[in-house]
């Protein structure tokens, strides 16, 4: 029973890493508008118009969500953690490398929500305030690819050590999680370009490590959830073999 209990406790922990993803799509890039990020260079005054006039509410209303979304990355991101050091053993450095790493990720996601609504919050404050906090939130949530990077290869690290039959995570999935690390790098391109692919709403600034980050955590997901799935009707079948071998009571 306490087997059972612990297995559904940890895919509680996975299904928040699903609902943060969930809350993402309808809070940030839906209700927000962040599908299509107000460009770099299109100006402060533009830029002012945009948060205060023709998506305020949107950009308030959306970016709450995705900051509560973000408190639920944090179990997410630990069951992640936990998952990955059943594979490691003792002393699982990367294991909870990667753990950490998703959690400065959530704290990374809070700050920023918080920046775009202060971007909305004063309707009479000042065009290039309101630019230098754009700029700053989306430096902050792109620039912090490197701990997405070093979470995705980390995790990859740990799931090379899985040399069972049929491992947690497929070895097709692992060799693209290394893949979509090296890629994130694009995400360094907003410090250098306001136009073009590598700007903060540019293809390769925004839009390639956005879908990177979303097939790593729901796929990564999806496996680690089978795997509970495989430990739990594993016990059972343990636990049906004891209960047939006991004694029957005299």
């Amino acid at each position: 029973m306490q087997k059972q209990s612990s297995v559904a406790s940890q895919k509680m922990g996975l299904w928040c890493t699903w609902i943060f993803a969930a809350l993402t799509v309808i809070g940030w890039l839906g209700i927000a508008h962040f599908y299509a990020p107000f460009p770099a260079d299109a100006g402060s005054d533009a830029t002012k118009a945009w948060f205060t006039e023709e998506h305020r509410m949107g950009t308030i209303i959306g970016c709450t969500i995705f900051y509560i979304a973000a408190g639920l990355l944090t179990p997410g991101s630990i069951q992640f953690s936990i998952m990955l050091s059943k594979i490691e053993g003792r002393y699982p450095l990367w294991s909870i490398t990667a753990g950490v790493c998703g959690i400065f990720i959530s704290l990374i996601i809070f700050f920023n929500a918080c920046a775009w609504i202060v971007c909305a919050y004063r309707v009479e404050t000042s065009a290039d305030v309101i630019q230098s906090w754009y700029d700053w939130s989306w430096f902050a949530f792109l620039l912090g690819w490197i701990y997405l990077a070093i979470e995705m290869i980390a995790t990859a690290i740990v799931e090379l050590m899985d040399t069972r039959e049929v491992p947690m995570i497929p070895r097709w999935f692992t060799w693209l999680t290394f893949a979509g690390a090296a890629s994130l790098i694009t995400a360094a391109g907003p410090a250098f370009f306001k136009s073009g692919p590598f700007a903060y709403h540019g293809l390769f600034g925004f839009y390639v490590p956005m879908v990177v980050w979303g097939t790593y955590l729901v796929g990564t997901t999806w496996f680690m959830y089978q795997e509970l799935s495989r430990e739990a009707a594993a016990e059972a079948r343990t636990s049906t073999v004891r209960g047939l071998a006991s004694p029957m009571p005299g």
